[in-house]
């Protein structure tokens, strides 16, 4: 079966319509008023499938170029460069009656909620569903076609210009690629699912992406991610939390990527250099002079400006690392062991129950550890008593008896 293949189009209205293979018809759509007919007619449908494609390296804020959607024996290829309002869409994402399947949809809903606010309801993804299957979490799309469907999807426009116009015929047949093996993924994983019984698992893992707290974005998020903060003086420690905030209102006033308005390796040249004035910046070479030139004043009133009472509290809040604990560490990589033992028995991803950053935090005794970690599916599957062990962390005394080794927390 060739994949590619374009047959003779067929003209509905003024969009060409071509068919492919698995009987989808391909329209692509760049007028406002026939995508709010389509999107009116898919809001009765009981499921879609979609994806999107954008371009991010340029702009802060990535730009939404095409939405593909996938819908019985239809494909629409939404260009949204020239349809501005998706709002018969969007309402479509939120509407808990129509089952929205994607892979690695995460990205997708991501990008929707910080153009337009929206929060979807009723997800289903397929690479969730394959890594409760036996396969490693996250696994790619063109693996998981290729091993359940026997089609080898075709990788030459996986960097695409998505912004260019006319839309390149290749483009096309790779947006439709990302979409026309949505739905039998989705019949296959759901009928594995069901005949394993974690058909609520994987539901309940799909739903963190249907609360409005998924989409919320700690403006400290770097900050905290830098160990070195707690190196740091306090007026220090203020001065760095004000540069990265600057750094991500810089970005979003100009629209240009966070490494275009201050890269990431200038931030503790900036740190070093701002407490001694002009003079230490004109004496380190690693700093472009137009850029520190150009920034100087707005960082020297970043620095000077008096802390305000809710940075403060923020800073006093910070919990400093807790010291380096050998016998600790030891016992929570042994407990890991056991989660990948109890994963790997099930044929379930170890990364998808339980992701190595986030056991770091764990291992660590990091406030930051996320203790839904430990509950719902991820519990009945380590069982009370590992779970225990891993949230107390308690030193684990190793004792053989024969042929047999006994641990004792």
């Amino acid at each position: 079966m060739k994949n590619h293949e374009y047959y003779t189009p067929l003209l509905t209205s003024q969009n060409p319509v071509y068919f492919y293979p698995m009987n989808y018809r391909v329209h692509l759509l760049e007028k406002q008023e026939e995508f709010d007919r389509v999107a009116g007619a898919l809001s009765s449908k009981p499921w879609i499938g979609f994806d999107t494609e954008f371009v991010g390296e340029k702009s802060y804020i990535p730009v939404l170029c095409l939405i593909q959607i996938v819908s019985d024996e239809d494909i629409y290829l939404v260009d949204t460069l020239r349809i501005k309002n998706l709002d018969k869409f969007l309402s479509i994402l939120a509407d808990p009656a129509v089952l929205k399947i994607t892979h690695a949809g995460d990205n997708d809903y991501r990008l929707l909620n910080t153009l337009c606010g929206t929060v979807p309801q009723n997800t289903f993804d397929t690479q969730i569903a394959a890594g409760f299957v036996g396969y490693n979490y996250p696994a790619g799309f063109a693996k998981i076609v290729e091993r359940e469907l026997k089609i080898t999807l075709s990788k030459s426009h996986t960097v695409t210009d998505w912004e260019a116009r006319p839309i390149d015929k290749k483009a096309i047949d790779y947006a439709v690629e990302d979409v026309k093996y949505l739905p039998a993924l989705h019949e296959k994983f759901t009928k594995r699912l069901q005949k394993r019984q974690r058909e609520a698992w994987a539901r309940e893992e799909n739903r963190k992406w249907e609360a409005a707290s998924f989409y919320e974005v700690d403006p400290n998020k770097e900050l905290m991610a830098n160990d070195f903060v707690h190196q740091l003086d306090f007026r220090e420690k203020v001065f760095l939390m004000r540069l990265y905030r600057w750094r991500i209102q810089r970005a979003t006033e100009l629209n240009v990527p966070k490494e275009n308005a201050l890269q990431s390796r200038h931030v503790s040249t900036v740190l070093r250099a701002i407490k001694n004035g002009p003079n230490a910046f004109r004496a380190n070479r690693t700093l472009p002079e137009n850029v520190w030139k150009k920034n100087y004043d707005a960082w020297e009133l970043l620095w000077k400006n008096k802390p305000t009472d809710e940075e403060k509290a923020f800073l006093e809040s910070l919990a400093k690392p807790a010291a380096e604990d050998p016998e600790r560490e030891w016992t929570m990589e042994l407990l890991y062991h056991f989660v990948k033992k109890q994963c790997l028995e099930h044929e379930i991803s170890a990364a998808l129950l339980l992701p190595k950053g986030a056991f770091n935090k764990l291992k660590a005794g990091s406030d930051e550890f996320d203790e839904d970690l430990l509950v719902g599916w991820r519990a009945e599957l380590l069982g009370q008593e590992l779970v225990r062990w891993l949230q107390k962390g308690q030193k684990i005394k190793i004792t053989w008896e024969g042929d047999c080794c006994k641990l004792t927390m």
